[in-house]
């Protein structure tokens, strides 16, 4: 069996902790986002002609 330990990997305890809490981070922020990234919300985006207001928002206007 070939095996590396983490140091001869150039990895210390302070390098695992900051790629858990990465980790951790993205799927949590994943999670919150996911529920925006459907279909419908894709395809409107994607298809439509956006119309920036003065105050800088986006409104999507529906094509028919």
């Amino acid at each position: 069996m070939f095996a590396l330990t983490f140091s001869e990997m150039g990895l210390n305890p302070l390098t695992i902790l900051l790629m858990i809490v990465f980790s951790l981070f993205f799927l949590i922020s994943f999670a919150f986002t996911s529920q925006n990234m459907d279909t419908d919300g894709l395809l409107r985006v994607l298809y439509s002609k956006p119309q920036r207001k003065k105050d800088g928002t986006v409104e999507y206007k529906k094509e028919t």
